[in-house]
């Protein structure tokens, strides 16, 4: 793992800086006088961006290879966010957060696909395992940095701070990268194809995610619960999830990603079932506990399963497809839960995890997913400065 260490330095970072901006723009906006429907617009532009980026970064990556396309991305990423200092209307924010979100997903997609390539199977469990670490760790760091600093301009700058830093590690520690990937297009069919349980997981993993944590605080205040009791809640399953990443993958290196997959899953189901009936702050905790040990390393072991059924030329492709279903999932999750929730009340978010993650059981329990065996890792070549 020690060879990774600068990615994971990297994931970390960048999390720090997207785990800190996506809770402040809301709050940036709301002093500008922004109505909160214009402000769901500027999120959603955010995701646009992931979307597109997913799709255009295997380009970029193919051209100019892992080291230089991850600077471009953390540079651009910071530029574009120092560029908000101080706009006070809709439509820069859109670009600017749809800039973000494209070089967000382009730092993702090399990182994971960069692991994938210098990865083998064996141990492709445990490598995903830190970077979900990594990336879980910067995410609680970053958002934890809102109550230590009062100053809206102050964060903003360390969010642009955090993006650069994240440069830091592979430029100084890292000379040399996977070789320049040759990019076998693939398209969703022929994803879905290759690894229907992995994609599903990986969609599972988006919609949940873009459903729980937008939705579970609205919940839990709708059932009564104060403000604080509702951190506590949140704090545990995001604590949950971080803690559980690396002890999960190096399990399903010695037992299977597929096992882990279905238990997983199915205890999610149980936690969603239990969140469904709480009505006190204990059993809320407890229960969204369980989920975020559970629900939060499915995305890290969907990428694992589908990588491990690709050709290494495949590898760019799989690591860009994975996060677009992932995000087309975060895209919708948190307008499919508000309209369960306007329907079946509180607990309908509850509802409709339940429900997808019982149809990516059934995907999963019904694929199967016989590895590759040419899954070992590529050959690295040195980066000219």
């Amino acid at each position: 793992m020690i060879k990774f260490a600068p990615l994971y330095a990297t994931v970390l970072f960048t999390q720090i800086s997207l785990g800190l901006l996506t809770p402040l723009t809301p709050i940036l906006l709301l002093s500008h006088g922004i109505s909160t429907f214009a402000i769901g617009i500027v999120a959603s532009g955010y995701y646009g961006g992931t979307l597109v980026g997913s799709l255009l970064v295997p380009f970029v990556l193919m051209r100019i290879g892992h080291i230089r396309a991850l600077v471009i991305f953390c540079v651009v990423a910071a530029d574009a966010t120092l560029l908000t200092r101080g706009v006070a209307t809709v439509i820069p924010w859109i670009a600017i957060r749809f800039v973000v979100g494209m070089c967000s997903i382009g730092v993702f997609t090399v990182v994971e696909s960069w692991l994938n390539a210098s990865s083998r199977r064996s141990v492709r469990g445990r490598v995903f395992g830190f970077y979900m670490f990594a990336s879980w760790t910067g995410n609680v760091a970053g958002a934890s940095l809102l109550s230590a600093f009062k100053s809206a301009s102050s964060l903003l700058m360390i969010g642009v701070g955090a993006f650069t830093t994240a440069l830091l590690p592979i430029t100084i520690l890292t000379r040399v990268g996977p070789a320049l990937p040759v990019l076998a297009r693939l398209s969703m069919r022929e994803l879905l194809r290759l690894s229907p349980a992995g994609v599903a997981t990986c969609f599972a993993a988006g919609m949940s995610s873009g459903m729980f944590y937008a939705m579970f605080p609205v919940a839990m205040e709708r059932a009564g619960l104060h403000q604080d009791g509702v951190s506590i809640a949140v704090s545990l399953c995001l604590f949950a999830g971080m803690l559980m990443q690396v002890p999960v993958g190096l399990l399903a290196d010695r037992i299977g990603r597929m096992i882990i997959i279905r238990l997983a899953l199915g205890i999610a189901i149980a936690a969603c079932a239990g969140l469904w009936l709480s009505h006190t702050l204990l059993w809320f905790a407890v229960f969204g506990a369980v989920y975020g040990a559970t629900a939060g390393v499915l995305y890290g072991l969907g990428v694992g399963l589908t990588a491990d059924r690709a050709a290494q030329a495949q590898l760019v492709g799989v690591s860009s497809g994975v996060l677009f279903a992932w995000a087309s999932g975060a895209c919708t999750g948190p307008l499919i839960a508000a309209g369960a929730m306007a329907v079946l009340g509180y607990s309908g978010v509850f509802a409709m995890l339940m429900a997808l993650f019982a149809a990516a059981l059934a995907v999963v329990l019904l694929g199967r997913q016989p590895a590759r065996e040419d899954g070992g890792a590529v050959e690295e070549v040195e980066v000219e400065a």
